[in-house]
């Protein structure tokens, strides 16, 4: 955000719009940090920005919403940055409709994939063949899909950030933070016996 030029817009759930304001702030980063049930003041201010921060931006993965035509009239033609720790909910279109918020779905500028609307649909027709997830070969199907989402797609669009890597890439900036991730301890099994009354 420090390097990017023009004015920054962070978008989020009301209940972390005081986290952004004071992280930027922290970071000496001016910005306009806005709740995402506000999209309506947003296109009604028509401020100017170049870059726009989208929280939680998986909210945003249903085409047929709202928020979502308000989102895309946002964003259009702005550099746009989306935070998501759950980019894939469902189908393989929730990543499409968040990817169409900055990329046009059959003039890419992804390398080598111009027709994002012809390989998402190509994925998700290889997983609804199947009647269940049950079915002999559906997990093998969902493993190649999201291969190939991985390779040809988010490598290229994407900074992933898993807890390993942030422990093996920025463990002096945690240890001068402060900062720490929970150590979460393996299952314990507890077998609960019950007598002849609580069976009744």
């Amino acid at each position: 955000a420090q390097q990017l030029p023009g004015k920054k817009l962070i978008i989020c759930p009301p209940v972390l719009k005081d986290y952004w304001e004071e992280t930027f702030l922290s970071f000496d980063v001016a910005c306009k940090v806005e709740s995402m049930g506000k999209l309506d003041s947003i296109i009604a201010d028509k401020t100017d920005y170049s870059t726009i921060f989208i929280d939680e931006a998986h909210r945003f993965r249903n085409e047929d919403t709202i928020s979502y035509e308000n989102l895309f009239i946002i964003t259009r033609g702005k550099k746009v940055v989306l935070v998501s720790a759950t980019p894939l909910n469902n189908k393989y279109n929730d990543i499409l409709s968040q990817i169409k918020l900055f990329q046009k779905p059959r003039k890419s500028m992804i390398p080598g994939l111009p027709n994002l609307d012809n390989f998402f649909t190509k994925r998700q027709n290889a997983l609804d063949r199947f009647e269940s997830r049950n079915d002999e070969g559906y997990t093998e199907a969902v493993r190649e899909g999201a291969e190939l989402v991985r390779n040809k797609v988010l490598k290229y669009i994407m900074v992933r950030r898993t807890r390993t890597e942030i422990k093996n890439h920025f463990s002096k900036d945690i240890e001068a933070r402060g900062l720490f991730f929970p150590e979460v301890a393996p299952p314990e099994s507890i077998i609960y016996k019950f007598d002849e009354h609580a069976s009744l």
